[in-house]
């Protein structure tokens, strides 16, 4: 009969996030561990955190919705014109129907400071209702900071999505692969019979390979900026190299409404590979979404969302080792109180 209070367990959701404790069973196991918490910091029935049978049903009456807002509206205050890449993941645990093509899941799309390696937005979807292309729309339409610079991959490479951008104020740099197979001729077309305007090369190495790039620059025909909005010049990007043995050598295209050289696209473009490594890896690898075992929609949404609040309150912290700073704050409850209620400015 106890009814426990939803901002206070919230937190304590949030704090049990932060120091690692990523499933519900443990986020409980944290809030009957630090007793300190609840006696110094947090209003609670009896002085007593929802307990391991009660915080998984306490979680199913959280609206996952505002908790999104609630996120949302935190990181509004930290907005400003930069490289943001944007995309989407899915939780492992919500696909259903995996052997078949109609597949359904939950995924967040996250629009990720290539810098600042904050999220800064974020938008949830269920496969069967609605699509990534579309929650991207929406939130581009919501964005309220001009002079950014958005990189996305092909999927996005959409005339609706690019005409949001242009009339938000912003710029782009998308992926054209062939599911725009006019547009995609038409740069191939451009490349190979016209000069760029400028060119850069670089090798890139690690995790037994090597790749050398060679990024070149031109200016995008008349037609083709009179069917995408802003658009001032096209892309190529060559990578050559070898990978467990194997030769490779691939080509690929971009658009853009930047009139950058190709020292400043190639910085642009490398930096849209951080919201898988330095985002996704470590919601997967650190957060353990992937091995998430809630089946719901809304309660896997709403637990997402506490890994997003968890990563952004570390990297406020000054923690660009997560694992490092997960080690660090765990027990520190008067620490972790003071990052959930007064957290830092995040570093330039």
């Amino acid at each position: 009969g106890k009814r426990h209070q939803l901002l206070p367990s919230l937190i304590i959701m949030i704090m049990a996030m932060t120091c690692g404790y990523t499933g519900l069973r443990a986020m409980a196991r944290f809030g009957q561990i630090y007793g300190n918490l609840r006696k110094e910091y947090l209003p609670l029935p009896r002085g007593k955190a929802p307990s391991c049978p009660t915080l998984p049903r306490f979680s199913k009456g959280i609206d996952f919705n505002q908790v999104i807002h609630g996120f949302n509206e935190w990181m509004s205050q930290y907005l400003t014109g930069e490289r943001i890449a944007i995309d989407g993941k899915s939780i492992k645990s919500t696909v259903t129907s995996s052997q078949e093509t109609e597949q359904n899941f939950v995924s967040l799309v996250s629009f990720f400071s290539q810098h600042r390696q904050l999220i800064l937005k974020v938008g949830v979807l269920e496969s069967h209702q609605t699509s990534e292309i579309q929650v991207v729309q929406e939130l581009l339409g919501q964005f309220e900071i001009t002079q950014t610079v958005f990189t996305l991959d092909a999927l996005h490479c959409q005339k609706k999505t690019v005409q949001t951008i242009v009339e938000s104020g912003n710029s782009y740099v998308i992926t054209v692969k062939q599911n725009q197979p006019k547009l995609y001729a038409a740069i191939v077309k451009q490349t190979q019979t016209t000069k760029p305007r400028s060119s850069w090369s670089w090798t890139q190495k690690g995790h037994g390979h090597e790749v050398k790039c060679r990024l070149k620059v031109y200016p995008a025909p008349t037609p083709m900026q009179s069917q995408w909005a802003g658009l001032q010049q096209v892309i190529s990007v060559v990578r050559q190299g070898e990978r467990e043995g194997k030769f490779f050598n691939t080509t690929t295209y971009y658009i853009t409404k930047e009139t950058s050289q190709a020292y400043a696209l190639a910085q642009t473009i490398r930096g849209h590979r951080k919201i898988e490594n330095h985002l996704h890896w470590v919601k997967d690898v650190i957060f353990k979404e992937d091995h998430c075992g809630i089946r719901s929609p809304p309660q896997a949404a709403t637990l997402g969302v506490f890994r997003n609040f968890a990563f952004n309150l570390l990297v406020f912290e000054g923690f660009r080792s997560l694992t490092e700073g997960i080690q660090t704050v765990t027990g520190q409850i008067g620490r972790l109180w003071e990052m959930i209620t007064a957290p830092k400015e995040p570093s330039s």
